[in-house]
């Protein structure tokens, strides 16, 4: 059942991150102005932002996918990045905006998916 649950959040996050056709640019401008991010910038805030936010939302996704341990989560979601954007495009103001989002989102609003175009936009493959 694990595995099936890291399966799908893989997916989600697959489909966060993966470019899913055309944007608008107000679609992206929704956080503000945060600047944009390198690969390494990425591969540091991201996992961090995304695992927080998970923690702070979805704590039995936590418990189920990473005993509750937010480092277990940083670390997977980092090696998975480290690996993906080494053959895929990256939009660092995308990312930008995604991570600097993620702070703030409420979980309803994340639910409605109000990340979903900043954040889809981050890698392309």
């Amino acid at each position: 059942m694990a595995g099936m649950n890291r399966g799908r959040a893989c997916l989600v996050l697959l489909s966060l991150l993966l470019a899913c056709g055309d944007k608008s640019d107000s679609d992206s401008a929704e956080a503000g102005d945060a600047p944009p991010l390198s690969k390494s910038e990425h591969i540091e805030r991201y996992p961090n932002a995304y695992c927080t936010f998970q923690d702070r939302c979805d704590p039995d996704y936590m418990q189920d996918q990473y005993a509750g341990d937010v480092s277990q989560c940083i670390s997977f979601y980092r090696d998975w990045l480290e690996e993906r954007l080494t053959t895929c495009d990256f939009d660092g103001a995308a990312a930008g905006v995604c991570v600097h989002a993620l702070a703030d989102v409420s979980c309803e609003d994340w639910d409605a998916g109000v990340l979903e175009d900043s954040c889809g936009e981050i890698i392309d493959c």
